[in-house]
């Protein structure tokens, strides 16, 4: 085979994007009220199995040799303290970081669901949710995503309603009377006073005449 043919046929390098689906999450601590209350718990657990393996040793102590003083008890227990405290202080931090990513598996998808959930509110679309491969909540991304469609289903659904709508006819209002009307009105008026003028003057002489003298 031609080198030519070799170098046309040699695969292509994987983009960056294909080989991995989404990148690590550098902030851990997203949900600070959950995860901080998280972590106290775990450390309050072990600053309780500290303190029982301590007064544990002490009783022991003091059943082994009764007549042993207080003061060479914790003498003792400090001695032994030499081999199991610093194990304790380099395994403590270790701890705090393991639940930092554990908790972050759980809070992470939470708080990328609610900024979504803001951003909709707010009448912007939002994004589709993808959570990361170690992330927890795998089926409420597909359950989110299909409830993000049919509210933009919706939406685009009411505008064009609107955008469709007939606007409405206005009520029609009674013709005001020109000026014409309004001066033919008032010479009717005045001549039907006229009229019972006459009228009334006529009926006055005619009761006038009527009288006879005595």
């Amino acid at each position: 085979m031609p080198i030519e043919d070799v170098a046309v046929c040699a695969p292509k390098p994987l983009s960056r994007s294909l080989m991995s689906s989404r990148p690590i999450r550098q902030q851990l601590l997203v949900e600070q009220d959950v995860q901080v209350s998280l972590i106290f718990r775990a450390v309050l657990y072990g600053a309780a199995c500290m303190t029982y393996f301590t007064v544990i040793q002490f009783f022991t102590q003091a059943m082994h040799h009764p007549g042993i003083l207080m003061s060479e008890i914790f003498l003792s227990l400090t001695d032994e303290a030499i081999y199991w405290v610093p194990g304790f202080l380099v395994l403590g931090p270790l701890m705090v970081y393991d639940m930092l990513r554990i908790t972050n598996r759980v809070a992470g998808p939470i708080y990328s669901m609610r900024r979504e959930m803001r951003a909709i509110a707010s009448g912007a679309d939002g994004r589709g949710l993808k959570f990361r491969n170690d992330d927890y909540w795998d089926s409420l991304a597909t359950e989110f995503n299909e409830l993000r469609q049919t509210i933009l289903d919706l939406r685009e659904e009411n505008e064009y309603l609107r955008e469709n709508q007939a606007p409405a006819e206005p009520a029609e209002t009674p013709a005001e009377p020109s000026s014409a009307d309004e001066a033919a009105g008032a010479d009717d008026d005045a001549d039907v006073q006229l009229v019972d003028e006459q009228l009334a003057d006529e009926v006055n002489m005619e009761k006038a005449g009527a009288v006879v003298p005595s």
